[in-house]
């Protein structure tokens, strides 16, 4: 009698339908697909939103402190007798030479900053607008501006030579190529170089390598 009472008021496609939806919502493999498949999508977009976070917070930072050195009192070359450059040692041209470099560049001539010595930033800075002569080729260029990085080395004036990348480094107030990775070991193994100290870095090629000499300018 009861059934006969459901038949008249439910329809039969709409109670198969229902019973149905019952026995798919029964069914674990939903809380599985989303244990499987949802938490590494959500960890992977975590992730992003964690670096870009870190890459905004170093990106400040680093303004911050561009700005900050713009108030350190900079020397003025003329007065110190450098408007022009000094050329590159004959010992430092002797050393480039017996490695094969030709193609030998000054990049640039600056004074060093608490920045360029801090093992934190761990990095020599080389402003666009302080930047002597094209030493990058097109190539180049476009891998720097894309944020790739290029392997280069770098002869001390301790007679070492290190691995290094170079990068640019885009900041909200300018820009600037950068030496990154084991500079600050450059500076433990060249203890001379203090703040204020004038340098130049060179550049120049063996075999189309991009290498760099960095040398202390006496005054």
């Amino acid at each position: 009698m009861r059934k006969d009472l459901l038949a008249a008021f439910v329809p039969k496609r709409r109670r198969g339908a229902n019973k149905e939806s019952r026995v798919i919502k029964e069914l674990p493999l939903f809380p599985y697909f989303l244990h499987v498949c949802g938490k590494p999508a959500e960890c992977m977009i975590e992730n992003k939103k964690r670096e870009q976070f870190f890459e905004n917070v170093n990106t400040i930072v680093e303004d911050h402190q561009y700005k900050k050195k713009k108030l350190l009192k900079r020397f003025n070359f003329e007065e110190l007798g450098l408007d022009s450059p000094p050329e590159l040692p004959n010992e430092w041209m002797d050393k480039i030479e017996k490695q094969g470099g030709v193609d030998v560049k000054l990049v640039i001539m600056k004074q060093l900053f608490p920045t360029d010595l801090n093992p934190h930033h761990d990095r020599l800075s080389i402003p666009f607008k302080q930047i002597k002569n094209e030493f990058l080729t097109e190539d180049e260029k476009i891998k720097l501006n894309q944020q790739e990085i290029i392997a280069v080395k770098l002869m001390e004036p301790c007679g070492n030579v290190s691995e290094m990348y170079l990068r640019q480094w885009n900041l909200r107030s300018t820009s600037f190529y950068a030496l990154t990775t084991r500079w600050k070991k450059v500076l433990e193994r060249n203890l001379e170089f203090k703040q204020n100290d004038i340098i130049q870095l060179w550049s120049f090629r063996v075999r189309g390598e991009l290498q760099f000499a960095f040398i202390k300018v006496p005054r």
